[in-house]
């Protein structure tokens, strides 16, 4: 089923941390172009004045290059901290790493009894969108709990139809959410690569994913599309369950 992106994220207006947090979970079509195309997309949030952190899960944090797993430890005498938002340009999109922390995220969750994303309020509420870009591997045990589908990018071309169906069927199976999927494209008519996943999932799995192809070429659609990014992403609050648990040692 093809989604068309209108009128996307009407009334959504961000104002500051008393702002509800969401997250978008993307897993990665394996080309550059719709990673880059998704971080075009974050820069024109941005620019809109809603402040956006990518959480990588294609890198690892290492001490050169902290990241998600660095954020998520107490900091002595001061308890958990916030990020907070840069100060850096509108077009620059605040990124880290976060294979690692992904993992002890999930973990975390199972331990608490939380939903993962809900785990990450306390650290990112600054913020008015968290991208969280991970393989299914690491992404699905974050879904868990989780109601909006994450967004799969189908590159245009390329022999990477089965890698795309394996993604869907994963998340399908282990985190119950059928994917949305999306393709980069100038042409018009429909993608062949994406056809051919929408094909396999209704035929192996008996579901029809929406699908959505946009030009990036094209600012209207790009833009539109951030909105429609930010608007259903999925809504965190801080888990309640989890502050009984630390308080309870």
């Amino acid at each position: 089923m093809l989604e068309h992106s209108l009128h996307q994220g009407d009334g959504l207006q961000w104002q500051g941390p008393a702002s509800q947090l969401r997250v978008l979970s993307v897993l990665p079509g394996g080309d550059m172009a719709g990673t880059q195309d998704l971080w075009a997309a974050c820069a024109l949030l941005q620019q809109q004045g809603y402040p956006v952190v990518v959480l990588d899960g294609t890198q690892k944090e290492t001490t050169e290059s902290p990241g998600l797993q660095d954020l998520l430890q107490p900091h002595s005498g001061t308890g958990f901290v916030a990020l907070p938002v840069g100060h850096e340009a509108s077009h620059s999109v605040a990124t880290l790493p976060a294979a690692r922390g992904l993992v002890q995220l999930a973990h975390r969750a199972r331990q608490q009894g939380v939903r993962a994303l809900d785990l990450l309020h306390r650290h990112l509420r600054n913020h008015a969108l968290v991208v969280i870009v991970a393989p299914e591997l690491l992404l699905s045990p974050v879904l868990q709990g989780a109601t909006r589908p994450p967004l799969l990018m189908v590159p245009a071309q390329g022999r990477n139809v089965l890698r795309s169906y394996r993604a869907l069927k994963h998340t399908l199976m282990h985190a119950g959410l059928t994917a949305k999927l999306v393709t980069m494209s100038p042409d018009t008519g429909i993608a062949h690569n994406l056809q051919m996943v929408v094909k396999c999932a209704m035929h192996h799995l008996h579901v029809e994913p929406l699908v959505m192809q946009l030009n990036p070429q094209h600012p209207r659609q790009l833009q539109r599309w951030s909105l429609q990014c930010l608007e259903q992403a999925e809504p965190v609050a801080p888990p309640q369950t989890a502050v009984h648990t630390e308080w309870s040692h």
